[in-house]
């Protein structure tokens, strides 16, 4: 496999911030942690905390064992305008950006989790479908009004010290990664970043208190 063309100086590896919104009752995160067959998660994704760097508003959605995501980027001042409920001062609307905005309102969305990490992902040499991620140093924080980098990151008991290993494809697999899943042994389990992160902040008072601020201020 070759490194994803993202990669920082030519590397595999890269950061990944994401900010998740969910409704008031969490209906996005139980339907997360009930399995439900038809599910999506909300999140602003972005790769630095430069306030010039742009966000990528995202719609994760999965039914059963399939999944697809819409995108659309915006700016940082566009994305904090519509997370505080504000008409942004420049506007170009796309089927990414109406998909999210759509579910915004459908749910009453707003910011509720950041969580961030650092992945090393790979792509078939060959041209194929196949792109193998490593996630690791996964954290999460109270959501930041400003969109700013969160003073304190909190670890993911669940994978704290584990690197989370996930295999994209579309259509049908290559057989090389059906070897590679025999040889080694690996068992399929899921791993939702927000899910664990939501437990661990509503676990923890400090956090919960910081993230209680956060959304005020939002």
């Amino acid at each position: 496999m070759e490194p994803d063309p993202y990669g920082a100086d030519g590397s595999a590896v890269y950061d990944v911030h994401s900010l998740y919104l969910d409704s008031a009752d969490w209906s996005i995160y139980r339907d997360t942690r009930a399995g439900a067959y038809a599910r999506f998660k909300l999140r602003a994704r972005c790769y630095t905390f430069d306030p010039a760097d742009p966000m990528f508003l995202e719609v994760k959605s999965r039914q059963g064992e399939a999944m697809w995501k819409t995108r659309a980027r915006v700016s940082r001042a566009t994305a904090a305008d519509i997370f505080a409920g504000r008409a942004p001062e420049e506007w170009a609307g796309s089927p990414g950006l109406d998909a999210f905005l759509d579910q915004v309102d459908r749910r009453r969305a707003y910011p509720r989790a950041w969580v961030t990490y650092r992945r090393s992902a790979w792509l078939s040499k060959d041209g194929g479908n196949v792109r193998v991620t490593f996630d690791d140093r996964i954290r999460c924080a109270p959501p930041t009004a400003d969109l700013s980098e969160p003073s304190r990151w909190w670890p993911l008991p669940e994978v704290e010290g584990l690197v989370v290993l996930e295999l994209k494809y579309s259509g049908s697999y290559p057989s090389w990664t059906a070897d590679l899943i025999r040889k080694y042994g690996l068992e399929r389990r899921s791993m939702s970043k927000y899910r664990h992160a939501v437990d661990v902040l509503r676990g923890s008072a400090t956090a919960a208190g910081a993230g209680e601020r956060g959304e005020a201020a939002g």
